[in-house]
């Protein structure tokens, strides 16, 4: 029998097409003993199985043959609600649910109670934003539950428009891993670019952070602290305070938006040393990937500095256009132009 589960300590990043790039990176960040939460990763073979075992995927073959045309996009929503309906309502396999299951009680195990966690997608490919993520699950059968709609993932709109825009058959959609990962108590959370995602200068490394889980950043929707880094000196050397009109954060078995308090939202969400600690662990990706780096990270509320900083997930970064480094003489002569144009 193939195993469909592992912990996160078992993988590393060549196991990308097993668990997805994402969990499989993970798992490399645990190898290297970085501050990453407990989780383990369920592998696309399950889901593969899932689909063919309980007859999902001949249904599924059915609603999109009786749909019209795909290229319509109410046509192609009303056939993705239809077959996510058909998965959810489907039993996963009895042995590998108590698999899964059993995991999950593992986790709540190490921590002596039932923990929360985050369900999230996680495809061989990066596609940010096109699957779905569950957060603040918690609970046996509701890990099980969130664990068949991150699959049914794969059948929403977004991903059924993607597939027909680019000639793909949408019946024989790809199977994504998921990763099942102790969710952080979060007082902050963001995002790190190794590189400056606006300019392409490798000399600089941005953060972009608000209250509360990292949803908010991710999702582009609220106007975010922003930081930039030198990264020889390991200074601030620019902030921009953000309005911060709304933070997601834990509510009952999921999360809600609300608005920040005044004073929250005149504070800045990391001190200079957290958003340093950032991105040296940020560097440290970069020089282990051999790439610039797109990395989430999460401040946890009820820790000391620094052992309160964890990494959420971590990705080449792609369209940006990476200057060429400059030397360090290229950059005094910089700063002694400067200086004499001020002069002048």
């Amino acid at each position: 029998m193939h195993k469909h589960v592992f912990w996160l300590s078992e993988l590393g990043q060549e196991d990308k097409v097993l668990v997805g790039k994402k969990c499989a990176n993970l798992g490399e960040m645990t190898k290297l003993k970085m501050p990453v939460p407990l989780g383990f990763a369920i592998a696309l073979t399950a889901e593969e199985r899932f689909l063919d075992e309980t007859g999902a995927r001949r249904e599924i073959e059915e609603v999109l043959k009786e749909a019209g045309d795909l290229k319509d996009y109410r046509i192609a929503h009303q056939a993705s609600s239809k077959i996510r309906e058909i998965l959810q309502g489907k039993e996963i396999p009895a042995d590998l649910e108590d698999v899964i299951a059993s995991y999950y009680e593992g986790l709540c195990a190490e921590r002596s109670c039932e923990i929360a966690v985050s369900v999230r997608s996680a495809g061989v490919v990066s596609h940010p934003g096109m699957y779905e993520t569950y957060l603040n699950i918690k609970g046996r059968q509701q890990v099980l539950d969130m664990v068949k709609k991150v699959w049914a993932s794969i059948f929403n709109h977004r991903t059924i428009c993607a597939a027909v825009q680019h000639g793909l058959p949408v019946a024989k959609s790809p199977s994504i891993g998921v990763g099942v990962i102790e969710l952080v108590n979060a007082r902050t959370a963001g995002v790190c670019f190794t590189v400056h995602p606006t300019t392409g200068d490798p000399s600089q490394a941005v953060i972009e952070s608000n209250w509360g889980l990292g949803e908010s950043v991710v999702s582009g929707q609220v106007d975010v602290d922003r930081y930039v880094i030198d990264k020889d000196s390991l200074k601030v050397i620019e902030k921009t305070l953000g309005q911060k009109q709304m933070q997601i954060v834990p509510k009952g078995h999921g999360v809600a938006e609300e608005e920040p308090a005044p004073e929250k939202r005149t504070a800045y969400t990391l001190s200079d040393e957290e958003a340093v600690e950032v991105v040296k662990i940020g560097l440290s990706l970069e020089s282990h990937f051999n790439e610039p780096q797109d990395l989430e990270f999460s401040i946890d509320a009820d820790r000391p500095f620094p052992q309160n900083v964890f990494l959420l997930q971590t990705r080449g970064i792609v369209g940006v256009k990476v200057q060429s480094k400059k030397s360090s003489e290229e950059k005094l002569k910089e700063q002694l132009a400067k200086r004499l144009s001020r002069i002048v």
